[in-house]
């Protein structure tokens, strides 16, 4: 007979998927809003690279929910009361970049905790919804080294203005010439 709750770790892991797929709606928000409040300060490649973030949360989120759907019956609920919080930010030019820079590592660093939990117990519920959350989670770890290695590129520059305009600028062409690119391999001198 079918068993439409397929999931032998109950409401643990489903609360932990409602708290991923919220993470991921949240980033959506934040990324969004960043990028134009980078934007705002003339440093679009920072904005795009935003944009490429927000859109990778989305898609992100999306795959998940559908996973999660047709694997285990489960439809993620979405809180959405941080979603004012993660739109209510300013950055304001050069001396804002900085932090931003690490408000974004704090979070992507947050969440990497959490998907780390996922991925452990996801291995007892799911093989599908295990590889998605292995990738989600290498895609974050990823996310959150560039945007470390961008800060620390900055900090042997003291932030300079010509300096921060130099790596905006490498950003701006990476995404103009590689608009899909999960991964910001790009070189920022």
């Amino acid at each position: 007979m079918y068993n439409s709750n397929q999931n032998p770790q109950g409401n643990n892991f489903n609360e932990l998927m409602d708290e991923i797929c919220t993470a991921l709606f949240d980033g959506e928000l934040y990324h969004e809003r960043a990028g134009n409040e980078f934007r705002k300060s003339a440093l679009r490649g920072f904005g795009r690279w935003c944009d490429a973030e927000s859109k990778g949360d989305y898609e992100s989120r999306v795959c998940l929910e559908k996973l999660l759907r047709d694997r285990l019956s489960y439809a993620p609920v979405i809180d959405t009361a941080n979603a004012q919080k993660s739109t209510s930010f300013t950055i304001n030019g050069i001396q804002g970049l900085k932090p931003a820079l690490e408000m974004w590592l704090k979070r992507e660093e947050e969440f990497a905790e959490t998907l780390t939990e996922a991925v452990r117990m996801a291995a007892t519920v799911d093989i599908c919804i295990y590889k998605e959350l292995c990738c989600l989670l290498d895609e974050v770890q990823t996310e959150a080294m560039r945007v470390r290695l961008c800060g620390m590129r900055l900090d042997l520059s003291g932030w300079n203005g010509h300096d921060v305009g130099i790596v905006s600028y490498l950003l701006h062409e990476h995404f103009e010439k590689h608009p899909d690119d999960k991964y910001v391999n790009v070189n920022l001198g």
